[in-house]
């Protein structure tokens, strides 16, 4: 394949399963549960929401390894990469609710459920 669309499709591959893991995760904590946070939420809407919030990442992963079709791994963490972004802007804008911990567990769960998706495509 030539380059340029290889890179094409790993960009495609990143926003796409970037994309489907935003969905699922909307579709989780505001469609499902009526909105999600650290003080909002009883700790049983967190045990069920957290869990299913990470499948939405394995999700949006295996959707970008399939739809890259190669370093999988690679691409699962260019979207942590974008997990970390969107975690710094919302906590520099002060949108975060949750003691700092929760937050970057929240963030490092997702990472780790991308990668997951992504190995789950290897398998």
């Amino acid at each position: 394949m030539k380059p340029v669309l290889v890179a094409l499709r790993s960009v495609l591959a990143v926003v796409v399963g970037y994309a489907v893991m935003v969905v699922l995760i909307t579709l989780v904590q505001e469609v499902l549960f009526g909105g999600v946070s650290y003080h909002g939420s009883s700790l049983g809407e967190l045990a069920i929401a957290g869990p299913l919030t990470v499948l939405s990442a394995v999700a949006g992963g295996f959707v970008a390894a399939a739809v890259a079709g190669r370093a999988p791994l690679v691409h699962a963490a260019a979207m942590g990469v974008l997990v970390a972004v969107e975690m710094t802007a919302l906590l520099a804008t002060g949108k975060l609710d949750g003691p700092l911990w929760f937050d970057f567990g929240a963030a490092g769960s997702l990472v780790v459920g991308l990668l997951a998706g992504a190995w789950a495509w290897v398998q």
